[in-house]
C-alpha cells in the first residue's frame, strides 16, 4: 500500500516536472517590453517618436509609435509585416524574430487604456 502511494506521488511529480519543462521555452521566449523600448530608442527614434509622451510632434509626417499602437488595424501580424519588408522610407533593419517580438510588445504596450 505504501509502495503504491509512493509510486503515485513519484508519477505526479514526474508529470508536473514534464509540464514545467514544456512551459519553460514559452516563458523564456516571452516578448520583453523593456528590451523592445531599448530597441525602439536605438533604431526607430531616427524616424519615429517612440515615447508615450513626446516632447513635440514630428514635422515629417511619420506616424509616432503611440499613434501606430492606437490604430485599431494594428496587430502583431501587421507590425511584423512592416518590419520584415522594407518599404518607402523604412530601412531594412534585418531584425531577427526576437527583436521583432520585443519591438511589437513595446509598440502594443503604448496602446491607450
Amino acid at each position: 500500500m505504501v509502495t503504491a502511494m509512493r509510486w503515485r506521488i513519484a508519477l505526479l511529480i514526474a508529470l508536473l516536472l514534464a509540464l514545467l519543462l514544456m512551459l519553460l521555452p514559452d516563458l523564456a521566449a516571452a516578448a520583453d517590453v523593456d528590451r523592445g523600448r531599448a530597441l525602439a530608442e536605438r533604431w526607430c527614434v531616427n524616424c519615429h517618436t517612440v515615447s508615450r509622451t513626446p516632447p513635440a510632434a514630428r514635422a515629417d509626417g511619420l506616424a509616432t509609435l503611440p499613434a501606430i499602437a492606437a490604430d485599431p488595424r494594428t496587430t502583431p501580424a501587421t507590425l511584423r509585416g512592416i518590419m520584415s519588408a522594407p518599404h518607402g522610407r523604412m530601412p531594412d533593419l534585418s531584425l531577427g524574430a526576437r527583436d521583432q517580438d520585443d519591438l511589437i510588445a513595446y509598440i502594443l504596450s503604448l496602446r491607450p487604456n
